[in-house]
C-alpha cells in the first residue's frame, strides 16, 4: 500500500498543474497577442507568478453562483475560469517595405530569396497588410485544472489575392498537456527579438507544426517533450519516380532554467528520420538532428533585453528560418543514397528600451550551410541578416516604427549579393 501511494503522488505531481512538485508553463496564461518576432505586447496578460499554487483550482461546480460564459478584453481571472470564458483580441499591423535593392520575397526579409547576378534590381516599393492577425481563445476549469482554448490566424495563406487567411496556431491546453498547431518545442519564442520585419533573423530556429507536448515546471526548472509533425524537406534526384516518406514523428526535448522575471537559458534537442520511396518497392533513410542553446537577460526599469542563439546539427533545415522550404536537409546524391546536410546557426540582439514611449532593436544573424558534394554550385552556403529599427508607443496600443534591413547571400560557388530594406509599420493592438 505504502509504494501505490508513493506512485499516486508522483503521477499528480506529473499530470496535475498547481501541485507542490510541478506547474506547466504552457498553462500560465492563454497566448497573447505577439509582435512579428513573437515577443508579448505591453497589451499582454501580465505573466502567471513562478510560484506553485498551494492548492489545485476547486471545480466550477462547488460554487453554483458562478454561472455563464463571460466575454473577456483582458486578462481571466480564477473566476472567469470557474464560470468560463471566451475572448477576441486582434492586432492590425500594415508595412511599407521598400527595397533598395529587391529580393525575391516583397513581405518577408529572407537573405536566401536574394537573387544572385541579377541584372535588373531596380527599386521596389510594396504595402501589405498580411501580418493582421486575429486572437479567439476560451477557457474553464476542469478537475485536471485549466482547460484553454486558443485559435489564431493572420493573412500569409497561398492564394490569388496574396493575403488568403490561414490558421496561425490551434490548440489546447488542459494540466501540462498541449495539443495542436503551435512554435515548435526545438526553439526558443520567448528569446525572439522583437523586429518589425516578420521574418526575424534567417539563422533563427522558427517553425509551427502540428506538436503534441508535455511540459512542467519542477521549481526553477522546465522539462518539455514533444512529438511534431513531420515535414522533411528533401533535394530528390529524379521526382518522377521518388516521393518523400514520413515513417516517424520529429522528437524533442527541452530544458529551460529560469533565472528570474524576463531571464533564463534553454538547451534543446531535436531527432528525426528523413525517408524517401523509390519505385521498385525500396524505401531509403538517414537520420536528423539538432541541438539548440539560446539565452534571455532582461534589465533596468524599463526592461531592455538581449538574447542570443546557437544550434548545429544535420537534416534541421526545415526548422530554420532562412533555408525551409529549399530542400536543405536531406539530398539523394546516389541511386539509393540519401545523406543528411549539416548547418549552423547564429543570431544576438539587444533591445533597449529608451523610455516608457520608444524602444529599438538591434539583431545580427549568421547562418552557414555545408551542402553535400553532389549539389550545384548555385546552392546556398551562408547568409548574413543585421537589422536595427526605432519603435514609438504613443499610448500602450498603438505603435509606430522604422526598420532598417540589410542581407547577403553567398553559395558555394563563391558568388554572392546583397540587398537593403527599409520598413515603416504601424501596429494597433484591441
Amino acid at each position: 500500500m505504502w509504494r501505490l501511494s508513493r506512485l499516486g503522488v508522483l503521477l499528480g505531481a506529473l499530470l496535475v498543474p498547481g501541485s507542490t512538485l510541478a506547474q506547466s508553463k504552457d498553462v500560465a496564461v492563454p497566448e497573447a497577442p505577439e509582435t512579428p518576432g513573437g515577443v508579448q505586447t505591453p497589451e499582454s496578460p501580465p505573466e502567471a507568478d513562478d510560484e506553485p499554487l498551494e492548492e489545485p483550482p476547486k471545480p466550477a461546480v462547488i460554487d453554483p453562483s458562478l454561472t455563464g460564459i463571460v466575454m473577456k478584453v483582458g486578462p481571466a481571472t480564477e473566476d472567469d475560469l470557474a464560470r468560463g470564458y471566451v475572448s477576441f483580441r486582434a492586432r492590425l499591423k500594415v508595412d511599407l517595405n521598400y527595397d533598395f535593392r529587391p529580393i525575391l520575397n516583397e513581405e518577408d526579409f529572407v537573405p536566401s530569396s536574394i537573387p544572385v547576378g541579377a541584372e535588373d534590381r531596380g527599386p521596389n516599393l510594396n504595402f501589405n497588410a498580411k501580418q493582421t492577425r486575429l486572437f479567439f481563445e476560451g477557457g474553464k476549469l476542469t478537475l485536471l485544472g485549466p482547460l484553454i482554448g486558443h485559435v489564431s490566424a493572420d493573412f500569409y495563406g497561398e492564394g490569388s489575392s496574396g493575403g488568403d487567411f490561414r490558421v496561425y496556431e490551434a490548440y489546447a491546453i488542459i494540466g501540462p498537456l498541449l495539443a495542436g498547431r503551435k512554435w515548435t518545442t526545438f526553439m526558443d519564442l520567448d528569446a525572439v527579438p522583437d523586429t518589425l520585419d516578420f521574418q526575424g533573423p534567417g539563422s533563427m530556429l522558427a517553425s509551427r507544426r502540428e506538436v503534441l507536448r508535455y511540459g512542467n515546471t519542477f521549481g526553477p526548472l522546465l522539462i518539455q517533450l514533444s512529438l511534431e509533425r513531420p515535414l522533411p524537406d528533401l533535394t530528390l534526384s529524379n521526382p518522377d519516380t521518388q516521393e518523400v516518406r514520413k515513417p516517424l514523428p520529429d522528437v524533442v526535448g527541452a530544458l529551460e532554467w529560469n533565472l528570474g522575471k524576463g531571464r533564463h537559458v534553454r538547451a534543446a534537442g531535436l531527432a528525426r528520420w528523413l525517408s524517401f520511396y523509390e519505385d521498385g518497392g525500396t524505401q531509403h533513410a538517414v537520420p536528423g538532428w539538432g541541438a539548440m542553446l539560446s539565452g534571455l537577460w532582461t534589465w533596468g526599469r524599463t526592461g531592455s533585453r538581449t538574447s542570443a542563439q546557437v544550434h548545429y546539427g544535420s537534416g534541421i533545415g526545415a526548422y530554420t528560418a532562412d533555408i525551409a522550404g529549399l530542400g536543405l536537409d536531406a539530398v539523394v546524391v546516389a541511386p539509393g543514397r540519401l545523406e543528411a546536410v549539416p548547418s549552423l546557426g547564429v543570431f544576438g540582439a539587444i533591445e533597449p528600451r529608451w523610455s516608457e514611449h520608444f524602444a529599438s532593436s538591434f539583431v545580427y544573424g549568421y547562418l552557414e550551410v555545408f551542402p553535400r558534394d553532389a549539389q550545384p554550385g548555385n546552392t546556398l552556403k551562408r547568409t548574413h541578416y543585421l537589422s536595427g529599427n526605432l519603435l514609438v508607443s504613443p499610448v500602450r496600443s498603438v505603435t509606430f516604427g522604422a526598420e532598417l534591413l540589410f542581407g547577403r547571400r553567398e553559395d558555394v560557388n563563391g558568388a554572392g549579393d546583397n540587398a537593403v530594406r527599409l520598413i515603416f509599420s504601424t501596429r494597433f493592438f484591441y
